[in-house]
């Protein structure tokens, strides 16, 4: 993994409403819930449901998506994503 982050946008909290995540390629996303993990699902520019994959508590992963896809999470707060880019 690079060395430096950079940010390319504003973080946003993810919930069940499909949020674009300003078109990233690149989002960081990080589950602030202490209990509870999040299922993080991409969801196509046609609405289907295409990946997802468990994020646990306190913890962050990135995830690489194509820039029409939207990405739900199952927790409806405390998980938030930030667009990135690794330079």
């Amino acid at each position: 993994m690079a060395e430096v982050i950079k940010l390319v946008g504003f973080e946003v909290t993810l919930n069940a409403t499909a949020n674009l995540v300003s078109n990233a390629v690149l989002v960081k996303i990080s589950n602030a819930n202490s209990t509870t993990a999040s299922v993080i699902t991409v969801v196509n520019s046609s609405g289907a449901n295409t990946a997802n994959t468990t994020l646990l508590p306190l913890y962050e992963i990135y995830l690489q998506k194509p820039t029409d896809s939207k990405l739900i999470s199952s927790l409806t707060s405390l998980v938030t994503a930030t667009p990135v880019a690794f330079t």
